[in-house]
Protein backbone atom coordinates (compact mmCIF):
# COMPACT_ATOMS: atom_id res chain seq x y z
CA UNK A 1 0.00 0.00 0.00
CA UNK A 2 2.66 2.37 0.95
CA UNK A 3 4.58 1.87 -2.28
CA UNK A 4 1.49 2.55 -4.76
CA UNK A 5 0.87 6.02 -2.54
CA UNK A 6 4.59 6.64 -3.05
CA UNK A 7 4.65 5.60 -6.96
CA UNK A 8 1.13 7.67 -7.06
CA UNK A 9 3.33 10.38 -5.44
CA UNK A 10 5.98 10.51 -8.11
CA UNK A 11 3.93 10.63 -10.87
CA UNK A 12 2.40 13.42 -9.59
CA UNK A 13 5.63 15.32 -9.37
CA UNK A 14 6.72 14.17 -12.59
CA UNK A 15 3.49 15.40 -14.19
CA UNK A 16 4.00 18.51 -12.23
CA UNK A 17 7.23 19.27 -13.28
CA UNK A 18 6.32 18.35 -16.80
CA UNK A 19 3.93 21.21 -16.82
CA UNK A 20 5.70 23.98 -15.59
CA UNK A 21 8.58 22.84 -17.94
CA UNK A 22 5.73 23.42 -20.48
CA UNK A 23 4.91 26.60 -19.00
CA UNK A 24 1.38 25.65 -18.36
CA UNK A 25 1.82 27.31 -14.86
CA UNK A 26 -2.40 27.30 -14.23
CA UNK A 27 -2.30 23.28 -15.09
CA UNK A 28 -0.07 22.63 -12.68
CA UNK A 29 -0.94 24.76 -9.71
CA UNK A 30 -4.13 22.86 -9.95
CA UNK A 31 -2.35 19.57 -9.00
CA UNK A 32 0.09 20.81 -6.80
CA UNK A 33 -3.07 22.06 -4.52
CA UNK A 34 -4.14 19.07 -4.84
CA UNK A 35 -1.45 17.17 -4.16
CA UNK A 36 -0.74 19.20 -0.85
CA UNK A 37 -4.25 18.38 0.44
CA UNK A 38 -3.18 14.48 -0.01
CA UNK A 39 0.16 15.08 1.87
CA UNK A 40 0.62 18.16 3.78
CA UNK A 41 4.19 17.51 4.80
CA UNK A 42 5.63 16.93 1.66
CA UNK A 43 8.34 19.97 1.22
CA UNK A 44 8.91 19.39 -2.37
CA UNK A 45 4.67 20.41 -3.52
CA UNK A 46 5.46 23.81 -0.99
CA UNK A 47 9.04 24.06 -3.21
CA UNK A 48 7.06 23.32 -6.71
CA UNK A 49 4.04 25.73 -5.92
CA UNK A 50 5.76 28.77 -4.81
CA UNK A 51 8.53 27.88 -8.15
CA UNK A 52 5.20 28.28 -10.10
CA UNK A 53 3.71 31.99 -8.24
CA UNK A 54 7.62 32.98 -8.86
CA UNK A 55 7.34 32.30 -12.22
CA UNK A 56 3.53 34.52 -12.33
CA UNK A 57 5.35 37.57 -10.35
CA UNK A 58 3.67 36.85 -8.03
CA UNK A 59 5.53 37.53 -4.72
CA UNK A 60 3.50 37.93 -1.85
CA UNK A 61 2.00 34.29 -2.33
CA UNK A 62 4.65 32.44 -2.89
CA UNK A 63 6.41 34.15 0.22
CA UNK A 64 3.60 32.97 2.44
CA UNK A 65 4.02 29.29 0.52
CA UNK A 66 7.43 29.46 1.39
CA UNK A 67 6.79 30.35 5.28
CA UNK A 68 4.41 27.25 5.42
CA UNK A 69 6.66 25.02 3.93
CA UNK A 70 9.63 26.21 6.74
CA UNK A 71 7.08 25.81 9.26
CA UNK A 72 7.34 22.32 8.63
CA UNK A 73 11.53 22.36 7.71
CA UNK A 74 12.98 25.48 8.34
CA UNK A 75 16.33 24.29 7.39
CA UNK A 76 15.43 23.07 4.20
CA UNK A 77 17.82 24.37 1.04
CA UNK A 78 15.12 24.92 -2.37
CA UNK A 79 12.58 27.17 0.21
CA UNK A 80 15.23 29.45 2.04
CA UNK A 81 17.22 30.56 -1.03
CA UNK A 82 13.45 30.63 -3.20
CA UNK A 83 12.61 32.92 -0.04
CA UNK A 84 16.24 34.75 -0.72
CA UNK A 85 15.27 35.41 -4.19
CA UNK A 86 11.90 36.76 -3.37
CA UNK A 87 13.45 39.12 -0.73
CA UNK A 88 15.97 40.13 -3.28
CA UNK A 89 13.01 41.32 -6.01
CA UNK A 90 11.50 42.66 -3.92
CA UNK A 91 14.81 44.80 -2.64
CA UNK A 92 14.60 43.39 1.04
CA UNK A 93 18.30 43.05 0.88
CA UNK A 94 19.04 42.31 4.42
CA UNK A 95 16.00 39.82 4.56
CA UNK A 96 17.85 38.21 0.88
CA UNK A 97 20.68 37.88 2.67
CA UNK A 98 19.50 36.35 6.00
CA UNK A 99 17.78 33.89 3.85
CA UNK A 100 20.34 32.99 1.16
CA UNK A 101 22.70 32.58 3.90
CA UNK A 102 20.81 30.14 5.79
CA UNK A 103 20.34 28.56 1.97
CA UNK A 104 24.12 28.28 2.31
CA UNK A 105 24.14 26.23 5.83
CA UNK A 106 22.08 23.99 4.20
CA UNK A 107 23.86 23.20 0.69
CA UNK A 108 25.23 20.36 -0.32
CA UNK A 109 26.35 21.05 -3.68
CA UNK A 110 29.84 23.11 -4.48
CA UNK A 111 28.77 24.81 -7.33
CA UNK A 112 25.38 25.77 -5.45
CA UNK A 113 27.61 27.44 -2.54
CA UNK A 114 29.96 29.49 -4.89
CA UNK A 115 26.64 30.86 -6.40
CA UNK A 116 24.84 31.75 -3.53
CA UNK A 117 28.09 33.85 -1.91
CA UNK A 118 28.72 35.53 -5.41
CA UNK A 119 25.16 36.43 -5.09
CA UNK A 120 25.66 37.55 -1.30
CA UNK A 121 29.05 39.40 -1.78
CA UNK A 122 26.93 41.59 -4.46
CA UNK A 123 24.30 42.20 -2.80
CA UNK A 124 26.67 43.61 0.10
CA UNK A 125 28.66 45.59 -2.43
CA UNK A 126 26.23 47.36 -4.57
CA UNK A 127 23.13 47.78 -1.31
CA UNK A 128 25.44 48.34 1.62
CA UNK A 129 23.63 45.81 3.71
CA UNK A 130 25.14 43.57 6.31
CA UNK A 131 24.00 40.37 7.19
CA UNK A 132 22.37 40.30 10.40
CA UNK A 133 22.20 36.95 11.96
CA UNK A 134 21.06 37.35 15.51
CA UNK A 135 17.45 38.16 15.03
CA UNK A 136 15.11 37.76 17.96
CA UNK A 137 12.37 34.27 16.87
CA UNK A 138 8.43 35.64 17.33
CA UNK A 139 6.40 32.79 16.51
CA UNK A 140 2.17 32.82 15.99
CA UNK A 141 -0.06 30.62 16.83
CA UNK A 142 -3.93 30.14 15.77
CA UNK A 143 -5.96 27.31 15.05
CA UNK A 144 -5.89 28.28 11.09
CA UNK A 145 -8.13 31.55 10.96
CA UNK A 146 -4.98 33.47 9.98
CA UNK A 147 -6.71 36.19 7.58
CA UNK A 148 -5.93 39.09 9.77
CA UNK A 149 -2.15 38.03 10.81
CA UNK A 150 -0.31 37.42 7.16
CA UNK A 151 0.45 41.16 6.44
CA UNK A 152 2.32 41.41 10.29
CA UNK A 153 3.94 38.20 9.82
CA UNK A 154 4.82 39.87 6.24
CA UNK A 155 5.92 42.93 7.97
CA UNK A 156 7.85 41.74 11.15
CA UNK A 157 9.64 39.32 9.00
CA UNK A 158 11.95 42.12 8.34
CA UNK A 159 13.42 42.63 11.84
CA UNK A 160 12.40 39.05 13.18
CA UNK A 161 13.13 35.79 12.14
CA UNK A 162 9.03 34.37 11.98
CA UNK A 163 7.13 31.35 12.21
CA UNK A 164 3.68 30.49 11.59
CA UNK A 165 1.89 27.43 13.34
CA UNK A 166 -1.54 26.02 12.59
CA UNK A 167 -2.34 23.85 16.10
CA UNK A 168 -3.42 20.74 15.85
CA UNK A 169 -1.78 19.36 19.14
CA UNK A 170 -0.78 21.45 21.97
CA UNK A 171 2.77 19.73 21.27
CA UNK A 172 3.41 21.85 18.56
CA UNK A 173 2.97 24.88 20.98
CA UNK A 174 4.97 23.19 23.60
CA UNK A 175 7.73 22.87 21.01
CA UNK A 176 7.21 26.56 19.48
CA UNK A 177 7.15 28.49 22.52
CA UNK A 178 10.80 26.32 23.64
CA UNK A 179 12.19 28.12 19.87
CA UNK A 180 10.92 31.50 20.17
CA UNK A 181 11.79 34.31 22.47
CA UNK A 182 8.46 36.11 21.69
CA UNK A 183 4.92 34.28 21.14
CA UNK A 184 2.10 35.97 19.59
CA UNK A 185 -1.61 33.98 20.01
CA UNK A 186 -3.39 35.38 17.19
CA UNK A 187 -7.00 34.54 19.18
CA UNK A 188 -7.88 34.37 22.81
CA UNK A 189 -8.77 30.94 22.71
CA UNK A 190 -8.19 27.73 24.10
CA UNK A 191 -4.66 27.99 22.62
CA UNK A 192 -3.16 30.70 25.09
CA UNK A 193 -5.18 29.05 27.93
CA UNK A 194 -2.56 26.08 27.59
CA UNK A 195 0.22 28.51 26.77
CA UNK A 196 -0.10 30.61 29.09
CA UNK A 197 0.09 28.06 32.00
CA UNK A 198 3.21 26.40 30.60
CA UNK A 199 6.41 26.80 33.13
CA UNK A 200 8.36 27.87 30.30
CA UNK A 201 5.91 31.10 29.75
CA UNK A 202 7.58 32.69 32.61
CA UNK A 203 9.91 32.55 30.49
CA UNK A 204 8.94 34.12 27.41
CA UNK A 205 7.27 37.10 26.08
CA UNK A 206 3.59 36.48 25.69
CA UNK A 207 1.38 39.27 23.25
CA UNK A 208 -2.48 37.95 22.58
CA UNK A 209 -4.62 39.42 20.39
CA UNK A 210 -8.41 39.63 20.30
CA UNK A 211 -11.07 40.12 17.92
CA UNK A 212 -14.16 40.27 18.91
CA UNK A 213 -16.27 36.91 19.87
CA UNK A 214 -13.72 35.91 22.51
CA UNK A 215 -15.46 38.54 24.95
CA UNK A 216 -18.28 37.03 24.75
CA UNK A 217 -17.13 33.50 25.89
CA UNK A 218 -15.44 31.96 29.01
CA UNK A 219 -12.16 32.01 26.96
CA UNK A 220 -11.03 35.52 28.12
CA UNK A 221 -10.82 33.94 31.37
CA UNK A 222 -9.06 31.08 31.22
CA UNK A 223 -5.24 32.42 30.55
CA UNK A 224 -2.72 32.94 33.11
CA UNK A 225 -2.42 36.39 31.99
CA UNK A 226 0.18 36.84 34.82
CA UNK A 227 1.85 35.45 32.18
CA UNK A 228 0.57 37.37 29.19
CA UNK A 229 3.26 40.69 28.72
CA UNK A 230 0.60 42.86 26.52
CA UNK A 231 -2.97 42.22 24.92
CA UNK A 232 -4.00 43.70 21.54
CA UNK A 233 -7.93 44.55 21.13
CA UNK A 234 -8.94 45.60 17.79
CA UNK A 235 -11.93 47.72 18.93
CA UNK A 236 -12.66 50.35 21.77
CA UNK A 237 -15.94 48.32 22.73
CA UNK A 238 -14.47 44.84 22.87
CA UNK A 239 -11.61 46.54 24.64
CA UNK A 240 -14.70 47.26 27.69
CA UNK A 241 -16.45 44.61 27.61
CA UNK A 242 -12.94 42.64 27.99
CA UNK A 243 -12.26 44.64 31.32
CA UNK A 244 -15.67 44.69 32.56
CA UNK A 245 -15.93 40.76 32.05
CA UNK A 246 -12.52 40.16 33.64
CA UNK A 247 -12.20 42.89 36.71
CA UNK A 248 -12.19 40.32 39.54
CA UNK A 249 -9.18 38.14 37.44
CA UNK A 250 -5.54 39.61 38.62
CA UNK A 251 -3.78 40.27 35.39
CA UNK A 252 -0.52 41.34 37.12
CA UNK A 253 0.95 43.65 34.71
CA UNK A 254 -1.01 43.10 31.71
CA UNK A 255 -0.99 45.98 29.04
CA UNK A 256 -3.51 46.68 27.19
CA UNK A 257 -3.44 48.28 23.96
CA UNK A 258 -6.25 48.77 21.44
CA UNK A 259 -5.10 48.35 17.74
CA UNK A 260 -7.58 48.77 15.35
CA UNK A 261 -6.85 46.20 12.41
CA UNK A 262 -5.20 47.64 8.77
CA UNK A 263 -5.64 46.90 5.05
CA UNK A 264 -3.30 46.16 2.48
CA UNK A 265 -4.82 48.58 -0.01
CA UNK A 266 -2.21 47.95 -2.55
CA UNK A 267 -3.89 44.15 -2.53
CA UNK A 268 -7.24 45.89 -4.08
CA UNK A 269 -7.78 47.92 -7.58
CA UNK A 270 -9.89 50.52 -7.68
CA UNK A 271 -13.11 49.89 -9.17
CA UNK A 272 -14.79 53.18 -10.46
CA UNK A 273 -18.40 53.07 -9.67
CA UNK A 274 -21.58 54.53 -10.06
CA UNK A 275 -25.47 53.79 -8.63
CA UNK A 276 -26.56 50.32 -9.29
CA UNK A 277 -28.96 47.39 -8.69
CA UNK A 278 -26.00 44.87 -7.19
CA UNK A 279 -26.14 44.24 -3.54
CA UNK A 280 -23.68 42.54 -2.28
CA UNK A 281 -22.72 40.62 1.13
CA UNK A 282 -19.38 39.00 2.33
CA UNK A 283 -17.86 36.91 4.45
CA UNK A 284 -19.11 34.04 7.23
CA UNK A 285 -23.00 34.06 8.12
CA UNK A 286 -23.82 33.61 11.33
CA UNK A 287 -26.38 34.93 14.12
CA UNK A 288 -24.11 38.16 14.47
CA UNK A 289 -23.85 39.32 10.76
CA UNK A 290 -27.96 39.63 11.09
CA UNK A 291 -28.71 38.68 7.60
CA UNK A 292 -32.76 38.93 8.14
CA UNK A 293 -32.02 42.31 8.06
CA UNK A 294 -30.03 42.02 5.09
CA UNK A 295 -33.11 40.01 3.26
CA UNK A 296 -35.47 42.71 4.59
CA UNK A 297 -33.87 45.97 3.06
CA UNK A 298 -32.79 43.80 -0.54
CA UNK A 299 -36.63 42.83 -0.61
CA UNK A 300 -37.87 46.75 -0.34
CA UNK A 301 -35.72 47.55 -2.61
CA UNK A 302 -36.55 44.47 -4.99
CA UNK A 303 -40.24 45.33 -4.71
CA UNK A 304 -39.44 48.96 -5.81
CA UNK A 305 -37.32 48.28 -8.99
CA UNK A 306 -37.13 44.16 -9.87
CA UNK A 307 -33.70 44.77 -11.29
CA UNK A 308 -31.87 44.70 -8.10
CA UNK A 309 -30.03 41.54 -6.96
CA UNK A 310 -28.43 40.45 -4.06
CA UNK A 311 -25.05 38.54 -4.04
CA UNK A 312 -24.06 36.76 -0.94
CA UNK A 313 -20.26 35.34 -1.18
CA UNK A 314 -19.33 33.14 1.88
CA UNK A 315 -20.06 30.23 4.71
CA UNK A 316 -22.80 29.88 6.80
CA UNK A 317 -22.22 28.78 10.07
CA UNK A 318 -25.53 28.42 11.69
CA UNK A 319 -28.29 26.14 10.48
CA UNK A 320 -31.47 27.98 11.99
CA UNK A 321 -29.64 31.03 9.72
CA UNK A 322 -29.39 29.04 6.75
CA UNK A 323 -33.00 27.24 6.97
CA UNK A 324 -34.38 31.06 7.44
CA UNK A 325 -32.54 32.52 4.18
CA UNK A 326 -33.77 29.37 2.38
CA UNK A 327 -37.48 30.28 3.74
CA UNK A 328 -37.27 33.83 3.07
CA UNK A 329 -36.07 33.44 -0.38
CA UNK A 330 -38.93 30.86 -1.46
CA UNK A 331 -41.37 32.56 0.78
CA UNK A 332 -40.89 35.51 -1.37
CA UNK A 333 -40.33 34.37 -4.51
CA UNK A 334 -36.32 35.77 -4.82
CA UNK A 335 -34.89 32.75 -6.12
CA UNK A 336 -33.58 34.50 -9.77
CA UNK A 337 -32.73 37.78 -7.70
CA UNK A 338 -30.93 36.03 -4.77
CA UNK A 339 -27.38 34.34 -5.46
CA UNK A 340 -25.92 32.30 -3.01
CA UNK A 341 -21.97 32.23 -4.50
CA UNK A 342 -20.01 30.18 -1.92
CA UNK A 343 -16.72 30.88 -0.69
CA UNK A 344 -14.03 33.15 -2.32
CA UNK A 345 -10.31 32.92 -2.32
CA UNK A 346 -8.82 36.11 -2.60
CA UNK A 347 -8.41 36.18 -6.58
CA UNK A 348 -12.12 35.31 -6.56
CA UNK A 349 -12.94 38.23 -3.94
CA UNK A 350 -11.10 40.80 -6.20
CA UNK A 351 -13.05 39.86 -9.44
CA UNK A 352 -16.28 39.72 -6.72
CA UNK A 353 -16.15 42.92 -6.29
CA UNK A 354 -16.37 44.50 -9.69
CA UNK A 355 -19.68 43.43 -10.00
CA UNK A 356 -21.00 44.89 -6.41
CA UNK A 357 -22.46 48.23 -6.60
CA UNK A 358 -23.38 48.24 -2.57
CA UNK A 359 -21.76 46.08 0.36
CA UNK A 360 -24.68 45.77 2.62
CA UNK A 361 -23.55 44.91 6.31
CA UNK A 362 -26.46 44.43 8.71
CA UNK A 363 -24.55 42.99 11.67
CA UNK A 364 -25.43 43.75 15.53
CA UNK A 365 -21.36 43.64 16.38
CA UNK A 366 -18.81 44.63 14.53
CA UNK A 367 -15.09 46.53 15.05
CA UNK A 368 -13.41 47.73 11.07
CA UNK A 369 -15.43 44.78 9.53
CA UNK A 370 -12.68 43.72 6.66
CA UNK A 371 -16.06 43.02 4.36
CA UNK A 372 -16.53 46.62 4.85
CA UNK A 373 -13.22 47.69 4.33
CA UNK A 374 -11.69 45.61 1.60
CA UNK A 375 -15.11 46.93 -0.50
CA UNK A 376 -14.66 50.44 0.62
CA UNK A 377 -11.23 50.48 -1.21
CA UNK A 378 -12.41 48.37 -4.23
CA UNK A 379 -14.63 51.41 -4.94
CA UNK A 380 -17.92 50.19 -3.33
CA UNK A 381 -20.56 52.07 -1.39
CA UNK A 382 -20.76 50.66 2.43
CA UNK A 383 -24.16 50.55 3.65
CA UNK A 384 -23.52 49.54 7.74
CA UNK A 385 -25.94 49.14 10.13
CA UNK A 386 -26.23 50.96 13.21
CA UNK A 387 -24.23 48.40 15.80
CA UNK A 388 -22.17 48.76 18.64
CA UNK A 389 -18.57 49.67 17.73
CA UNK A 390 -19.77 50.43 14.09
CA UNK A 391 -19.29 54.37 14.85
CA UNK A 392 -16.13 53.85 16.21
CA UNK A 393 -14.53 53.12 12.81
CA UNK A 394 -16.78 54.82 10.25
CA UNK A 395 -18.56 58.54 9.32
CA UNK A 396 -22.08 58.65 10.38
CA UNK A 397 -22.82 59.13 6.54
CA UNK A 398 -22.32 55.40 5.71
CA UNK A 399 -24.34 54.36 8.52
CA UNK A 400 -27.99 53.59 8.55
CA UNK A 401 -30.75 53.16 11.71
CA UNK A 402 -33.76 51.63 9.85
CA UNK A 403 -34.65 49.74 7.00
CA UNK A 404 -35.33 52.70 5.08
CA UNK A 405 -32.61 54.19 6.15
CA UNK A 406 -30.99 51.74 3.84
CA UNK A 407 -32.78 51.86 0.90
CA UNK A 408 -32.55 55.63 0.87
CA UNK A 409 -28.40 55.32 1.06
CA UNK A 410 -28.96 52.68 -2.28
CA UNK A 411 -31.32 54.66 -4.24
CA UNK A 412 -29.94 57.86 -3.75
CA UNK A 413 -27.82 59.38 -6.10
CA UNK A 414 -24.67 60.28 -4.28
CA UNK A 415 -21.66 57.86 -5.18
CA UNK A 416 -18.13 58.53 -4.91
CA UNK A 417 -15.70 55.36 -5.18
CA UNK A 418 -12.55 57.41 -4.34
CA UNK A 419 -13.74 58.92 -1.80
CA UNK A 420 -14.62 55.19 -0.15
CA UNK A 421 -11.26 54.54 -1.01
CA UNK A 422 -9.57 57.39 0.70
CA UNK A 423 -11.24 56.20 3.99
CA UNK A 424 -9.82 53.67 4.40
CA UNK A 425 -6.38 54.57 3.53
CA UNK A 426 -6.73 57.45 5.45
CA UNK A 427 -7.50 56.03 8.75
CA UNK A 428 -7.05 52.28 8.31
CA UNK A 429 -4.16 51.61 6.69
CA UNK A 430 -1.78 48.29 6.98
CA UNK A 431 1.29 50.50 7.65
CA UNK A 432 -0.72 52.48 10.54
CA UNK A 433 -1.63 49.04 12.17
CA UNK A 434 2.06 47.64 11.23
CA UNK A 435 3.39 50.83 13.23
CA UNK A 436 1.26 50.73 16.66
CA UNK A 437 2.47 46.82 16.76
CA UNK A 438 5.82 47.54 16.39
CA UNK A 439 5.81 50.10 19.32
CA UNK A 440 4.21 47.39 21.16
CA UNK A 441 6.71 45.33 20.23
CA UNK A 442 9.73 48.17 20.96
CA UNK A 443 8.50 48.16 24.57
CA UNK A 444 8.26 44.66 25.04
CA UNK A 445 12.12 44.19 24.25
CA UNK A 446 12.97 47.03 26.59
CA UNK A 447 14.49 45.81 29.97
CA UNK A 448 14.15 42.18 31.18
CA UNK A 449 11.65 39.59 29.93
CA UNK A 450 9.42 40.07 33.02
Amino acid sequence: MKNDMDLLKKQLKDNIQKLIDSDDLKDARQIVEQYKGTDKGDIEAYSMDAVILIMENKFDEAQEVLREGLNIDESNFDLNYNLGYIYEQKKNFRQALWYYNRALHNCGDENAVKEINQIMKKIQKEHNTKLIDDRKKIIFFDKGDDKFIWDIINELSEEYETRHIRVTNYKQIDEGMQWADICWFEWCDELVGYGSKLLIAKEKKIICRIHGYEVYSDFIREPNWKNVNDLIIVAPHIRRIFEENTRNIDKGNLRIHTVFCGINVDKYPLNIKKKGYNLGYLGYINFKKNIPLTLDIFKKLHDIDSRYKLYIAGQFQDARTLAYFQYFIKEYKLDKSVVFEGWQNEKQKIEWFKKIDYMVISSIDEGLCFAAAESMVSGIKPILHNCEGIKDHYDKKYIFNSVDEAVKMITEEKYDSREYRKFIQDKYSLDKENFYITKVLDRLNEGELK
